[in-house]
């Protein structure tokens, strides 16, 4: 049975990550209605345009919050980081839902929207992996894969509240009270969700992991000399998974409405099933890791992810909304599973004193180049190719990259440095020879 602490880690960390996957989504969900209100009204296309053009920007500074938060998180602890993230995300998303429009402030309105998703993009790059590494640091042997599994769900679960969010608002509210004050709620809704957030993780205890006098002053710098190789280790593997994630939340509803006919709510709860597919994937993949060695599950998720994506593109093909889910559930399932393995190579290839700045590092660089950009690609592809299958070739080559990784990258006993990672790699950097 989990410790009192460790469970108080994956709540403390999973509510975080669950507003980061609500507020990420959100902004997109509700993209056509805020163009509407911080955009001039004379060409609807150019507006929409550059809201997602905003929305863009904030992927594009994840980066930068990667190493903020992680150099906050390495140097002065994980709680400190994680209060700082929240408190920044939740005053962005707040701030999005009380802005001016246009029509009462002209061009002001679409620069404040822009700083809003700057700060927001800066948040959420410390955010998930610092809940990450919370969670793992303060579970038990033989528990790490269940409980950092935990927060791989918080953040399917965030990405489907905003989905269902918005749906509800749709259905509730006419188009008039949508566009004149509707818009704002889900905003506001980050004021109760992060005050909650807040009071948590202010009574959590640090991580066991943190030793801030013997603590690198530059943790990138540390990281940049001595981990080149765990870096590159964590972002092939992670080309696969947020490949996969960002296609099935951010493209999937696209696609089926547009490419194969389904309708535009039957897409919307397809997608949903998707999602819940790949939450169910990330439970099992963190049974599988705490009984199997990790090597083991990341070849063999990756490997399904491969050959089972194109014949499910195919079955979706079919136009119906069975075969819609149908096409979706298996290889969704298997990015899950990689999701949490994922989640478990920041202990395995990371010493503690950089491990959240050599992490966030490779995984922000990663969603940037990989993630924001899937809808775009996938699109581009599709018309490209000419084919509705392009979209699937895209992430059989990317579970490639992940397979190789996962064979050649990953050690073979890896399984063994999970058990007793904290004596493999300890928190005092003398012992780590990099002094």
């Amino acid at each position: 049975m989990a410790a009192p602490t460790s469970r108080r880690a994956v709540v403390t960390g999973g509510i975080g990550t669950f507003i980061e996957g609500y507020d990420i989504l959100l902004y997109g969900y509700l993209a056509g209605v805020l163009a509407q209100q911080f955009f001039p009204a004379g060409d609807p296309t150019a507006a929409l345009l550059n809201t997602f053009a905003i929305f863009a920007v904030g992927f594009l500074v994840r980066p930068i919050g990667g190493l903020l938060f992680g150099h906050i998180g390495d140097h002065f602890g994980r709680r400190t980081a994680l209060v700082s993230s929240i408190l920044l995300i939740a005053g962005a998303t707040v701030a999005i839902g009380l802005l001016p429009t246009y029509d009462e402030i002209g061009r002001a309105a679409p620069a404040l929207l822009l700083a809003c998703r700057l700060l927001q993009g800066l948040s959420i790059g410390g955010e998930y992996v610092g809940a990450n590494i919370l969670m793992l640091e303060h579970a038990g042997p033989g528990r790490y894969g269940r409980a950092v599994s935990a927060n791989q769900v918080a953040s399917y679960l965030g990405a489907a509240g905003a989905a269902a969010t918005g749906l509800l608002l749709t259905a509730a509210l006419t188009p008039e009270q949508m566009t004149t004050w509707g818009w704002r709620l889900p905003f506001l809704a980050a004021v109760p969700l992060g005050v909650v957030v807040l009071y948590l993780r202010l009574r959590m205890p640090e991580s066991p992991a943190v030793d801030r006098q013997g603590s690198p002053a530059l943790p990138l710098a540390v990281a940049a000399r001595t981990a080149k190789r765990g870096m590159l280790v964590f972002a092939g593997w992670l080309t696969m998974v947020t490949l996969g994630g960002f296609l099935l939340f951010g493209y999937m509803p696209t696609y089926l409405n547009r490419v194969v006919g389904v309708g535009p709510a039957a897409a919307f709860g397809v997608t949903l099933g998707g999602l819940a597919a790949l939450a169910a994937g990330a439970i099992a993949g963190g049974y599988l890791v705490d009984r199997y060695p990790p090597r083991t599950v990341a070849i063999a998720s990756a490997f399904g992810v491969a050959v089972t994506i194109g014949p499910s593109f195919l079955i979706m093909q079919h136009g119906t909304v069975g075969a819609a889910l149908a096409g979706q559930v298996v290889w969704a399932w298997c990015v899950g599973v990689g999701a949490t393995v994922s989640a478990l190579l920041s202990v395995t290839e990371f010493p503690a004193p950089i491990r959240y700045t050599a992490t966030a590092l490779a995984y922000n660089v990663t969603v940037v180049v990989l993630g924001g950009t899937a809808p775009y690609v996938s699109t581009w592809l599709v018309a490209r190719t000419g084919t509705p299958l392009a979209p699937a070739g895209y992430l059989a080559v990317m579970a490639l990259v992940a397979l190789g990784t996962a064979i050649v990258g990953l050690r073979p006993r890896l399984r063994t440095h999970l058990r007793s990672f904290t004596v493999v790699y300890p928190a005092s950097p003398g012992e780590s020879g990099w002094q």
